[in-house]
């Protein structure tokens, strides 16, 4: 983990060209023992990819109801807006100092890997990132079990 207290600057500007809008290509960041990877997103972009998302988990759980799909469809946008407003700013204001990645992977090593709609990744928790294209060579596991000969 990042002890030092220091952000790379360059890693900065891929924050600041993401809040400005910039359309950015895949980042790996690593934090600890941990990967995410992702496409970098502004602060307004995330928020609205969360809310997108818990609609779409509440207008799921509301399948089963006896109510018109508009009705269905307006409680599930009530729900995500009442999570998001309870989780986040309304004004969504750019935070500079953390990284938002949409689509993302989160890799935590020797685990289960999570593919999220959205994560933020805070800057001074970084060790190391980069963003130019790379050969990802599998973990290459050796039989596991007992062999007994006679």
């Amino acid at each position: 983990m990042n002890t030092s207290g220091m952000i790379d600057p360059h890693l900065s500007a891929v924050v600041q060209a993401a809040e400005n809008g910039a359309i950015l290509q895949r980042v790996v960041v690593v934090c600890g023992s941990t990967l995410y990877v992702g496409i970098p997103v502004s602060t307004a972009k995330f928020t609205h990819t969360n809310l997108t998302e818990f609609g779409v988990e509440f207008f799921k759980d509301a399948g089963n109801w006896k109510t018109p799909r508009q009705e269905k469809e307006a409680i599930a946008d009530q729900r995500a807006n009442e999570v998001i407003r309870a989780i986040s700013p309304e004004d969504s204001t750019p935070t500079m100092d953390v990284l938002s990645l949409c689509p993302a992977q989160v890799l935590p090593a020797g685990m289960a890997s999570y593919e999220v709609p959205a994560v933020r990744v805070n800057l001074h928790q970084v060790d190391s990132w980069w963003v130019a294209p790379f050969v990802e060579h599998p973990a290459k596991f050796r039989g596991g079990g007992v062999g007994v000969s006679f």
